[in-house]
């Protein structure tokens, strides 16, 4: 018998990450660079949120809510948390959301990728719930940015802040035009090391060389799409030329009847 050679198994294309990530990134957030982090966060999304209409919105946190969507002027909105998180208006996982489909007008994802097993079904879920016309905003930390590259050198290091895995906004914006988005724009912020207040007052000069040099390539970034509405093409109108079918009949076989009718009336 030959040998036959069997293809590999199909393994998971993402790592699986800790349980306790969740309470591990929540926790980080209350340190004093977490703080600095959703302060950079809260700035970008303050010129944005005011712009958004329409009338639900809904906030998914990876751990704790923040309350990201304080600037929002939409009449209900909602947030999301993981399970474990008491504080939450209500808890799910976030690849399975407890909301109706084509249902919101505003959906923020904060950091629901990077610390996930499945941020391919988080993304497509999130998706599921935009209306047609609907924005969803995605916030994650970018790789490129020196944020991004200074985890690989921090050897040890095992807090949320620098491990986890990060996806280029443009790997995304290519997720969701598959998903049926259209991106809309991309903003940046927080060009500092994620360390305590005073380990970015020495590192302050990042914060000057990425706002005027590399502004793309934020510690943070927020993805914008709208969801494509789906367009009723319109019938054809008829022609104006086109002729109608004759209502008369020809000459000859009007004769035709004529001349049978006085047959059938003539006395024998």
């Amino acid at each position: 018998m030959s040998d036959m050679r069997l293809p590999p198994l199909a393994r998971r294309p993402f790592r699986r990450h800790p349980e306790d990530m969740p309470e591990r990134f929540d926790r980080w957030l209350d340190s004093e660079a977490g703080a600095a982090v959703l302060a950079a966060e809260r700035a970008m999304l303050a010129d944005l949120l005011p712009r958004m209409v329409g009338q639900r919105a809904v906030e998914v946190a990876s751990g704790r809510g923040r309350d990201m969507l304080a600037g929002i002027r939409l009449p209900w909105r909602c947030a999301i948390t993981a399970s474990g998180f008491a504080n939450g208006q209500v808890q799910a996982l976030p690849q399975a959301l407890p909301v109706a489909k084509n249902s919101v007008d505003v959906m923020l994802l904060h950091h629901g990728l990077e610390f996930h097993d499945a941020p391919h079904q988080v993304l497509r879920e999130a998706a599921r719930c935009v209306a047609p016309g609907g924005v969803l905003a995605v916030v994650g930390f970018h790789p490129l940015s020196p944020m991004g590259l200074a985890r690989w050198v921090r050897t040890g290091a095992n807090r949320p802040g620098w491990n986890g895995r990060y996806f280029r906004p443009y790997r995304v914006s290519d997720w969701l035009h598959v998903l049926g988005f259209e991106v809309e724009g991309l903003a940046s912020g927080f060009h500092n090391l994620p360390l305590s207040d005073r380990g970015r007052a020495r590192l302050r000069w990042l914060e000057w060389l990425g706002e005027h040099f590399w502004w793309r390539y934020g510690g943070v970034y927020l993805l914008v799409a709208r969801k494509r509405a789906a367009m009723l093409r319109p019938a054809a109108p008829a022609r104006r030329f086109q002729r109608p079918p004759p209502t008369v009949i020809s000459v000859p076989v009007a004769r035709w009847r004529q001349q049978r009718n006085w047959e059938l009336e003539r006395p024998e």
